[in-house]
């Protein structure tokens, strides 16, 4: 269903193109079924993949929830910090996080 090995060239770029789009198409799938928190079989070649989406997506999460709590009580747990201090540390924080995530999400 996805269209792996149903190119019609010879030449090796088509190739290449029509095996990465084969990539994205399951990757979209993967993508929907994390959306609609929705497990099934994906295949087991392809299996440390998802999990390793997930891991990101709930790291994510986990973060927003932080964050919120964070800001949240702010006058209270940063009694003394200027809120443009308090807001420049979690950006600095924010940043590390995305810059890890990308990092891994690189690997897979």
């Amino acid at each position: 269903m996805l269209y792996m090995a149903k190119e019609q060239s010879n030449n090796f770029d088509a190739l290449i193109a029509c095996h990465s789009l084969v990539m994205i198409r399951y990757l979209l799938l993967v993508y929907i079924l994390g959306k609609r928190q929705m497990s099934g079989p994906v295949g087991p070649l392809f299996r440390e993949l998802s999990d390793d989406q997930n891991v990101l997506v709930v790291a994510q999460s986990l973060w927003e929830k932080v964050k919120e709590l964070l800001l949240g009580s702010r006058q209270v747990l940063c009694y003394g910090i200027e809120p443009d201090v308090m807001n420049y540390i979690l950006d600095i924080i924010e940043k590390t996080i995305i810059d890890q995530m990308s990092i891994a999400s690189a690997k897979l």
